[in-house]
């Protein structure tokens, strides 16, 4: 009985041992990239043979520090991404006094890194070396200690979020905003004018023109130029989450989309702001679900924007409708008769009913339906 007690003693040590091996491999390999860096406490102060060798490294949201040099040792390294909630100051020259800067590519994941430590991280990658685009996702705080930084060089693209960008440069960067659209139909109003340079087949922008009490149509016109300040709607054309990289604009704009602006009744808000059910002799309306409606007042969101018109046009609607007009021929009807041929490419979640109601696919009761901006009747 001790013999085989004590075997059994001795076999679930083993597996204790053998488990707590497993958890310690596999814990090591849920950090971050932690074996391509040598650390105290939580300041990087070198690279492993590892780290040595990666073409890509990421600093773990943990760390607090990177000395001066750390990177001193980086055979081919090309990519730095700071982790989601990271926020590491960097102290002195990143790759030290006597080595070029290979990095090409910086990612700033989140929304914690400070502005200070953001314009640290330029200054310690020392000359320009290879920088070639930036791509911040979030920020605290704003940029005019980097306005000035000399790191950035007309060579670089800086990315953000369309909403975070400002009329601010990075040094003499390009500056380009992201823009993001998961549903049909968005609002949006920003802090710097952008152009419009996608291809105009998967992202279109529109300010409002006419509110028609006849019909219960908001109709829109498409512009080429996202004005900073101005309320603009996004239609995404794809039937799936859709992004474009556009660049900042600071010129004049002129023609078309100049006379457009000015009769624009979408009002945008840079910052969260509370609106009221009227103004004046004017009746506010929030998008919701591909549609207009009359608000009870209430706060609308940062770089959104609302629908403003005469409380006249409304009559006793409930809802304005959205109706997307063709450039060249206007607003086209076109008959779709059931089990008939459908509308190019009828993808889910885009069309509606005149209730405003989103179609996850093409209808087949009889009746009038919008599908990317044009009328299609099943009869």
């Amino acid at each position: 009985m001790r013999k085989k007690t004590k075997n059994r003693h001795g076999g679930f040590g083993l597996q204790v041992l053998m488990l707590l091996f497993m958890l310690l491999v596999g814990a090591n390999g849920t950090h971050a990239q932690s074996d391509c860096f040598e650390y105290e406490e939580n300041v990087i102060i070198g690279l492993t043979e590892t780290g040595m060798a990666a073409s890509s490294l990421t600093i773990p949201a943990t760390v607090t520090t990177v000395n001066s040099g750390a990177f001193s040792a980086a055979a081919k390294v090309s990519t730095l991404i700071i982790e989601a909630g990271g926020n590491p100051t960097f102290e002195g020259k990143l790759f030290g006094d006597d080595k070029t800067n290979p990095i090409s590519d910086i990612q700033i994941l989140g929304n914690s890194m400070t502005v200070a430590n953001i314009q640290k991280l330029f200054t310690s990658l020392g000359a320009q070396g290879e920088l070639t685009t930036v791509y911040i996702a979030g920020y605290s705080g704003e940029w005019s200690d980097i306005a000035s930084n000399a790191v950035l060089t007309s060579d670089v693209t800086v990315t953000l979020p369309a909403a975070l960008v400002s009329t601010q440069q990075f040094g003499d960067a390009k500056v380009y905003g992201r823009f993001e659209i998961t549903k049909e139909i968005i609002s949006f109003c920003g802090n710097a004018t952008f152009q419009d340079t996608d291809d105009g087949s998967n992202m279109l922008f529109y300010i409002a023109d006419e509110c028609n009490k006849k019909d219960g149509y908001i109709h829109i016109k498409r512009v080429s130029y996202v004005k900073k300040g101005e309320g603009v709607l996004i239609h995404n054309l794809t039937g799936t989450s859709y992004s474009a990289d556009l660049p900042v604009y600071d010129g004049e704009i002129t023609g078309d989309d100049a006379t457009n602006y000015v009769k624009n009744m979408l009002k945008g808000v840079t910052t969260a702001t509370t609106i009221g059910k009227t103004d004046g002799d004017k009746t506010n309306l929030v998008l919701k679900n591909g549609a207009f409606h009359p608000t009870s007042g209430g706060t609308i969101g940062a770089n959104k924007a609302y629908l403003q018109v005469p409380t006249t046009a409304l009559a006793a609607r409930e809802m304005l409708n959205i109706s997307f007009e063709d450039e060249t021929s206007g607003i086209r009807e076109s008959n779709l008769p059931p089990g008939g041929s459908q509308p190019p490419v009828w993808r889910g979640a885009s069309g509606y009913d005149l209730s405003g109601r989103l179609l996850n696919s093409r209808p087949s009761a009889k009746g009038l339906y919008i599908y990317n901006g044009k009328k299609y009747v099943i009869r």
